[in-house]
């Protein structure tokens, strides 16, 4: 090994702050054997986080490809439904649809958003498309005033996949509250 090649200093992603109440939190959780789904905390986590994206509703789940397949379940998804998803997303998106059986059916999407293009939606709807899922990538929310136009126009849900935007608004609305369901991811590089 060359001992003048000096190691290269990794950049994290994502870190943790923890400057609060944190130890306290985890030994609550540890003295009140509440360390999965029950417990103060998960509970007040969902009814802050309904209350921050202005919503009646939020469940939490062990991550966000989780709660996307969770949501087309409920919605009711069958084999051989196609949904529209965008191209540029993390594959979790298109991969949920086929967990239920389903078909993603890939729109291109717009060059200067980077978000699902509404101009390419309308021609991918076929007589087997239930729903659209809206990536709002990078932050920056899909154009949700057309999605749900033309979903209104061919009866299909509106999913948001929010993973990648935690309090980004669109039209002065939070995005999370702006399709039929939405989910969020809290992996470190997101929120």
């Amino acid at each position: 090994m060359n001992s003048s090649i000096k190691p290269r200093r990794n950049i994290a992603v994502g870190g943790p702050v923890l400057d609060g109440n944190e130890a306290l939190y985890v030994q609550e959780c540890l003295r009140t054997n509440s360390i999965s789904s029950v417990g103060r905390f998960v509970a007040d986590f969902e009814r802050k986080f309904a209350e921050f994206c202005s919503v009646r509703h939020a469940i939490s789940t062990c991550n966000g490809t989780c709660a996307l397949h969770l949501a087309l379940i409920a919605l009711g998804l069958k084999p051989g439904d196609e949904v529209i998803v965008p191209t540029l997303t993390y594959v979790a998106t298109a991969n949920v649809v086929r967990y239920c059986g389903g078909r993603p059916v890939l729109v291109d999407v717009d060059r200067t958003t980077f978000n699902i293009d509404p101009a390419a939606i309308e021609a991918k709807v076929g007589p087997r498309t239930r729903g659209i899922i809206a990536v709002h990538l990078y932050g920056h929310p899909a154009e949700m005033d057309q999605v749900r136009r033309i979903a209104q126009r061919h009866q299909l849900f509106v999913v948001e996949d929010a993973s990648e935007a935690h309090g980004a608004e669109y039209r002065g609305a939070r995005v999370g509250g702006l399709g039929g369901c939405a989910a969020f991811s809290f992996y470190g590089n997101r929120s």
